[in-house]
């Protein structure tokens, strides 16, 4: 979740604004240093002082999880220690990025990254990294390591999720949230606990009412908003990477910071398109 200011450094009071934000109308949970939080661009002191500053204005309100982006164990633990030391409640682990790893390599990744730390360990199954974990894989390190917790399902995958759950040895454990705000309501009628939501940065209501509906089982009014999250969610991917979502905050007076170089900001032409799509769905 870093914002940036006009020179790239981290801008915290922004950082702080939108932390509160997200608490006041209704997160339930913190998910930070994300792929797409513009984590990558973050040296590691910045990826702590960002840590630590989310940490001391949530004040304990809400959970925290700290992500560890790493391409090597030593790394991956490095960072797993330090979220522990800084106070996150738990950590979740993005598969090793661009570098291809076998299967022994990737949970060895894991396994010893989460023997690395005393807090509850979730799998981050991203394939923007190339290295995509399958069901296989995500139900060993749960069927053999009790420290792992849960699961953020980013694949967009209906028939490898559901692999995933027929193959655990334990289902009643295992906390499946879905990583794609595009795959909520299916991902909940499987058992799933929640969503790690981006555009929940933007539109936390949103979220927070469909994931409501589909834990009132309301399923007419969950596949309503989902349809409707879909239509959000074309919108904010439109042009550069995140640029979307920054434009838009800016509309609706709580800015999300610069983008950070060499990230773009967008055309006019995303920015006519966008403004249309969103006052379609009365977002905008």
């Amino acid at each position: 979740m870093p914002l940036f200011d006009a020179e790239g450094e981290i801008d915290h009071e922004a950082l702080k604004n939108e932390v509160d934000f997200m608490i006041n109308n209704g997160i339930t949970g913190l998910f930070v240093n994300g792929l797409a939080s513009e984590a990558l661009m973050l040296s590691d002191k910045d990826r702590d002082a960002a840590t630590k500053t989310i940490i001391e204005t949530v004040d304990k309100r809400v959970p925290i999880m700290g992500n560890i982006i790493a391409n090597s164990i030593k790394n991956g633990k490095e960072q797993a220690k330090t979220y522990e030391e800084l106070g996150v409640d738990a950590i979740i682990i993005t598969p090793p990025v661009v570098y291809k790893y076998t299967s022994k390599g990737i949970l060895d990744f894991y396994k010893q990254i989460a023997d690395s730390v005393d807090l509850p360990v979730y799998i981050y199954n991203a394939p923007e990294t190339g290295n995509k974990l399958s069901p296989q894989q995500v139900t060993t390190l749960f069927n053999e390591n009790p420290n792992f917790r849960g699961y953020k399902d980013s694949t967009q995958n209906i028939i490898e999720q559901q692999t995933t759950l027929s193959l655990l040895d334990d289902k009643d454990s295992f906390e499946l949230l879905a990583g794609s705000d595009a795959q909520i309501v299916t991902t909940m009628m499987l058992g799933g606990k929640g969503v790690i939501s981006l555009i929940s940065v933007v539109y936390p209501e949103l979220i927070v009412d469909l994931v409501k509906a589909c834990k009132d089982k309301n399923w007419d009014k969950a596949i309503e908003l989902q349809d409707k999250v879909l239509r959000v969610r074309e919108a904010l991917k439109t042009g550069p990477f995140m640029s979307a979502y920054k434009y838009v905050s800016e509309q609706l007076g709580r800015p999300l910071g610069q983008m950070c170089p060499p990230l773009s900001d967008l055309s006019e032409e995303d920015k006519e398109k966008i403004t249309a799509l969103l006052k379609e769905q009365n977002m905008l």
